[in-house]
């Protein structure tokens, strides 16, 4: 068994680029986008029946939405998402989603829908340009058959790379998260007595993340090596030989590496400038600007683009149907759907998200398989966060991370 996780460790750091690039808060047409392209490059097999009926659902729900939209003026145009809705997925109430999770889910939202809106979904008559019921009763029913579809449509996406992800089990960041939450540290955990009832199985679990983090036992293991600390009153040090390499591991998902970092920065106490090159259709130039210009910005400092022309610097290009990225940490290309309009929110947050990894800021969200739950699960690490999520912002330790890597 050691030997395999070592190999799935050595699996998941070779591999990991070529897993897909999917934040957790994908819109119902980003799945729709890249399950299509990833249907053209990869064989998925067949679905699992929950989750093909979970799709179907979610996919008839969207042609309802549109032929509603297509007689409706825009500004009354039924939406599911917007800057409001966004709630993020906290990494104390984190996504859990297997075929069996997805089947109840929607088999409950069913069971709890308008009668005007479950004969239309379920059937396969032609679908009314009407919702049948009130729009403010219409949304809240159809965002949670939406959400069950990005649930099923993720499953899909990710389901081909199951072993990857089962390794990425290994980086699970609660444990750490759960130590450093409640101010639980070698003092503490010196003489196990003095441990409250409630807190003893917290404990024993995050101690025994923090040392899967190790990358070299299996979670059953760190658990009955947790066990035996107990047993022995030796938390303190298995706290001490697990919790630099568990810190380690969190901070990668904030930390810019070195190989991230661009030479083509210039950082003043106010002002940091980045070149772009400027973009050959003029609209593109304020949506630029007026997104990542008024998001990068911290007391009296701002980022400035400097707009130009450059043969290594950072470059928008928009292709039809992609999941938007970035060619790697500090890279220059940024690739955006042409299908989506610049004006939605989705739009402004994703130019500002991936805008900063151009920065070298690395996404701080995780996702793994749990072989216990028998499902999958993932977990922003700060809500709050720009990089972490759709529903974040830039915050001080953005400022503070970008200073540390590029201020003089």
């Amino acid at each position: 068994m050691h030997s395999l996780l070592i190999v799935l460790g050595l699996l998941v750091s070779a591999t990991s680029f070529a897993l897909p690039h999917l934040d957790l808060e994908m819109s119902s047409e980003e799945y729709r986008l890249h399950l299509k392209d990833l249907s053209q490059k990869k064989s998925l097999g067949p679905d699992d029946p929950s989750i093909a009926a979970s799709i179907k659902l979610g996919e008839r729900l969207s042609q309802w939405i549109a032929k509603i939209n297509s007689s409706r003026p825009t500004d009354s145009a039924i939406r599911l998402t917007s800057a409001l809705t966004r709630r993020g997925v906290p990494i104390a109430a984190p996504s859990i989603y297997s075929p069996s999770i997805i089947k109840a889910g929607a088999e409950k939202i069913l069971a709890d829908f308008p009668q005007a809106m479950r004969s239309v979904i379920t059937s396969d008559e032609e679908l009314p340009a009407t919702t049948g019921i009130d729009d403010e009763t219409f949304i809240k029913n159809a965002r949670l058959l939406d959400r069950n579809y990005q649930s099923a449509a993720r499953y899909k996406s990710v389901n081909a790379y199951r072993m990857e992800y089962v390794a990425a089990a290994s980086e699970d960041v609660r444990g750490y998260y759960y130590l450093t939450q409640n101010k639980i540290g070698k003092e503490e955990l010196k003489e196990v007595t003095s441990i409250s009832e409630d807190q003893v199985n917290p404990i024993k679990d995050a101690l025994s993340k923090i040392c899967l983090n190790a990358h070299s036992d299996t979670l059953e293991n760190c658990r009955k090596k947790v066990e035996s600390a107990f047993s022995k009153n030796s938390l303190a040090n298995f706290y001490s030989k697990y919790f630099p390499g568990a810190e380690k591991n969190w901070n990668k998902f904030f930390l810019i590496p070195a190989n991230g970092r661009r030479s083509d920065v210039q950082w003043t106490d106010a002002i940091m400038t980045v070149p772009f090159n400027t973009p050959s259709i003029a609209k593109f130039l304020p949506y630029l600007q007026d997104n990542i210009e008024d998001e990068f910005r911290f007391g009296n400092w701002n980022l400035k683009m400097n707009f130009g022309t450059f043969n290594d610097g950072p470059r928008l290009v928009f292709q039809a149907g992609v999941v938007p990225h970035v060619d790697g940490l500090g890279g220059n290309q940024i690739v955006m759907d042409s299908n989506q309009p610049i004006e939605e929110y989705e739009s402004k947050w994703t130019i500002r998200h991936e805008y900063g990894h151009v920065l070298g800021l690395p996404d701080c969200y995780h996702e793994f398989y749990d072989t216990n739950l028998e499902a999958y699960v993932n977990y922003q690490l700060d809500t709050t966060d720009l990089m972490c999520s759709r529903a974040g912002n830039m915050k001080e330790r953005i400022y503070t991370e970008l200073k540390k890597a590029y201020g003089k």
